[in-house]
């Protein structure tokens, strides 16, 4: 499907692209960015860098200049806030008629707000509301942040938003922005590589060790097998907050799992995807889930998918393309795992059914809708 060539010039601000990306988000802001420099979109991109002295421009794509800035606290200060006095005064070019700002992280609420000015309208796609992701911990860092998110709610001039449940939690908590939200899906951009599993019994979770991703429900569905008398592996892929971690390795240790359950860190999105084509199946036992991008990932290279309904992931994976269960139920997740050990033809039709699910996110399908969201948002 072909899309015809749109002329907006677009200020992008965003916490994580290309290689400063640290999961879904970042990996769905860059192809969502790449696919609409495709479609003649000019965008500036302003993306911190990890472990940089010195601020760097850079060309990307056809159109795409990139503005990276240490993360540092020269440009970053409370909260991760980006310091928009010193920005704007290294880089007055910065300060020009917009068509508008699409925001993607709050970072940059400040910097969004001034160089507006009340005049040029903020799309933000929100990734996830970050006062349900979690739990409306008390922690005034975290109180602050929900409540930075919550203005730009209220300031920006159109949500982006990834499924009917984060729609749906909006209509419960602030029904009053309800009327400028839009629904769009995350996109993919389809995988080389393929599904090819080397070991039947070796499963695989990708993603963030935080508590509300049922780690510790996948950890325990492992023991049950392993109390059952059945050998299965488990690798974990991914980082979290450390004390989270050490948690996460004791509770392993504790259920003498150690053979069994291997941490293996962050790795990059290559890297990632080629731990998923050798996998048996790939785990997301997530308790609340705004979207379930390593879903769309896993489905788009072939890998059998087993996966809770939580929130946005239970829209994307249904049971005609993967095993699904309970969140947060510990012996569903068992039956799951037990049917998917004990049925690999079963895998297979899924691994099938499951990339072509994917292919229905490809950004070039998804594109047109894109389009007609940033032009109405121009006109406003």
């Amino acid at each position: 499907m072909s899309v015809g060539v749109i002329h907006l010039k677009v200020l992008a601000l965003t916490n994580e692209f290309e290689e400063e990306s640290f999961g879904g988000a970042g990996t769905a802001a860059t192809g969502m960015i790449n696919m609409l420099d495709r479609c003649g979109v000019q965008q500036t991109v302003i993306v911190p860098r990890s472990g940089w002295n010195a601020p760097m421009w850079v060309l990307r794509g056809q159109q795409i200049k990139v503005l990276r800035l240490p993360r540092n606290s020269h440009y970053f200060g409370q909260l991760g806030m980006i310091k928009t006095d010193v920005v704007l005064h290294e880089f007055p070019e910065l300060s020009q008629n917009w068509d508008l700002i699409h925001s993607h992280a709050i970072n940059f609420t400040p910097l969004a707000y001034t160089l507006s000015g009340g005049l040029i309208s903020i799309l933000y796609t929100v990734y996830s509301f970050l006062r349900n992701e979690l739990g409306d911990r008390p922690e005034p860092e975290l109180q602050a942040q929900f409540k930075i998110q919550e203005e730009l709610f209220m300031r920006c001039q159109r949500l982006q938003l990834i499924s009917q449940s984060e729609r749906n939690y909006l209509a419960e908590r602030f029904p009053q922005f309800l009327y400028k939200t839009e629904i769009l899906p995350l996109g993919i951009s389809m995988s080389d590589e393929r599904w090819q599993p080397t070991n039947a019994k070796e499963f695989l979770y990708v993603g963030r060790l935080s508590d509300y991703k049922g780690i510790e429900d996948l950890i325990k569905a492992m023991y049950l097998i392993r109390q059952s008398g059945r050998r299965i592996h488990l690798n974990i892929i991914g980082k979290g907050p450390d004390h989270y971690e050490a948690y996460l390795r004791k509770l392993v240790q504790s259920k003498m799992l150690g053979d069994s359950v291997k941490f293996h860190g962050w790795k990059p999105s290559l890297e990632v995807w080629q731990w998923m084509a050798r996998a048996a199946c790939l785990v997301i036992p997530s308790r609340r889930e705004a979207y379930g991008f390593v879903a769309l990932e896993g489905m788009a290279i072939g890998i059998p998918i087993i996966a809770s309904r939580a929130g946005g992931l239970g829209e994307l994976v249904s049971n005609s393309c993967a095993l699904t269960f309970e969140a947060g139920n510990v012996k569903d997740l068992l039956k799951t795992l037990m049917t998917a050990l004990d049925n690999p033809s079963l895998l297979r039709a899924l691994a099938v059914s499951g990339r072509e699910q994917a292919s229905k996110f490809e950004w070039r399908l998804l594109a047109p809708k894109y389009l007609t969201m940033l032009e109405q948002i121009r006109h406003q």
